[in-house]
């Protein structure tokens, strides 16, 4: 079998890309939970700045999205003959926040 360091790197890219996803499920059931429990809107919840308490998990599944996002233009990339060969996986950043126009975790 002929595998290019390109190909490789997609191989590493989709890995990333599915453990985050798999992490970010599982945080956004936990989050869905707690705020089911609360009895809470979800804009109000999902708002960090609203809900301290759980404000570190709310960001940390907006950097997962975001990470899993450019994760999935790479593999663009790499569909339309592109190189991503360069690409490294990097340890988890720390969370930033989310853009201030009402995103909704509703949306994956």
């Amino acid at each position: 079998m002929n595998t290019s360091p390109n190909d490789l790197a997609l191989i590493a890219v989709m890995r990333r890309y599915f453990s985050l996803k798999e992490e970010a499920s599982a945080l956004k059931g936990r989050l869905e939970d707690a705020r089911k429990a609360a009895g809470d809107e979800i804009d109000p919840f999902y708002d960090p700045r609203r809900n301290a308490p759980h404000a570190e998990d709310i960001l940390v599944w907006h950097r997962l999205r975001r990470e899993m996002d450019e994760l999935m233009s790479l593999a663009a990339t790499w569909g339309r003959g592109g190189s991503i060969d360069a690409f490294a996986p990097a340890p988890a950043a720390e969370p930033a926040f989310p853009p201030e126009t009402g995103a909704s975790m509703e949306e994956s």
